[in-house]
């Protein structure tokens, strides 16, 4: 792992936390941008949402042709998850 830059922040008591004034400006984090925050076994990871709108595009519109409704799709994972566990026991 490469670390590019390492700042530091507090949580505030209402869970709130400030990306680092570097950081906000080298990924273009402007006031009221949207992020997600991804609990990872690595860490925590926060992703510009329109990061994860442009690489999940493409399987959106898989789905919509497709047809497959989220509940759908869960059950197809959830089959695949445990077919490709079964496959390495």
């Amino acid at each position: 792992m490469v670390f590019l830059y390492i700042g530091s922040s507090k949580v505030t008591s209402k869970g709130q936390l400030t990306i680092p004034e570097e950081i906000r400006k080298k990924k273009g984090l402007k006031k009221g941008a949207n992020v997600v925050v991804i609990d990872t076994e690595a860490g925590i990871l926060i992703k510009k949402m329109s990061d994860l709108n442009a690489l999940f595009a493409p399987f959106e519109a898989i789905a919509k042709k497709q047809k497959l409704t989220p509940r759908r799709l869960a059950k197809e994972i959830t089959v695949e998850k445990f077919r490709t566990l079964k496959a390495f026991k």
